[in-house]
């Protein structure tokens, strides 16, 4: 998980935009949002900021929306 990116991408673009670009990728192999060379980590950087822009969009500021994304991730992660 690239935070930096994750967090500019939830920072600048609507939750549509992330996924119309997510759409974009896997069509066409391209992105206008990053420089990012690798398509799977670029996609799931998409994925990602875009939960957390549904989050920041919910009223959560955009620190705490990336805290509770991140936990949810580490919870999915780690062995119960």
């Amino acid at each position: 998980m690239d935070l930096k990116s994750l967090k500019d991408l939830a920072q600048n673009y609507t939750v549509a935009e992330l996924n119309a670009a997510a759409d974009a990728l896997e069509n066409t192999g391209k992105c206008a949002l990053s420089p990012k060379l690798d398509l799977n980590e670029l996609m799931s950087d998409l994925l990602q900021a875009s939960e957390v822009r549904q989050l920041v969009d919910q009223g959560q500021t955009l620190q705490e929306a990336v805290r509770t994304f991140s936990q949810r991730v580490r919870g999915t992660l780690s062995p119960k």
